[in-house]
């Protein structure tokens, strides 16, 4: 894509990782997303794809505004317990007991497209229930 010259919103999902059992201890978040960059960057460079179009962003970075708070309360309201778990059955780790953060997971991802004024968001067969959850409560 950015060989087309498209731009390239990469999303390192910083408070995703913590919210999913804590994969990523907080501590990590930034130091883990700060690698993750530059590996892909030198990825990219490896094989001569160009940057000036490549842009990162860490969710963590627009993600703690009073705007997308507000915007995750209103999806909360619109949500049930059953649609959260369904769809983010795949993606977040499934446990015995499970953390009320595993709910808000697949939710913060919905609303991600929306907060990055993305055109196309690529994601595993796995996250196929969040996209589906997506559609259903953004308008």
């Amino acid at each position: 894509m950015l060989r087309t010259g498209a731009k390239v919103t990469v999303l390192f999902a910083d408070l995703h990782a913590y919210l999913d059992n804590m994969k990523a201890p907080w501590y990590l978040l930034c130091l883990r997303t700060n690698y993750y960059e530059a590996v892909i960057k030198g990825m990219f460079r490896s094989i001569c794809v160009p940057l000036d179009r490549l842009h990162f962003i860490r969710g963590s970075d627009y993600q703690l505004t009073e705007e997308y708070s507000v915007d995750v309360y209103r999806l909360m309201a619109l949500t049930s317990v059953h649609d959260a778990r369904k769809a983010g059955a795949e993606v977040v780790k499934q446990v015995s007991n499970p953390l009320v953060s595993g709910l808000l997971y697949p939710l913060l991802q919905a609303l991600d497209e929306v907060h990055l004024k993305v055109d196309i968001q690529f994601g595993g067969v796995d996250q196929r229930k969040i996209f589906m959850l997506a559609e259903k409560v953004i308008n």
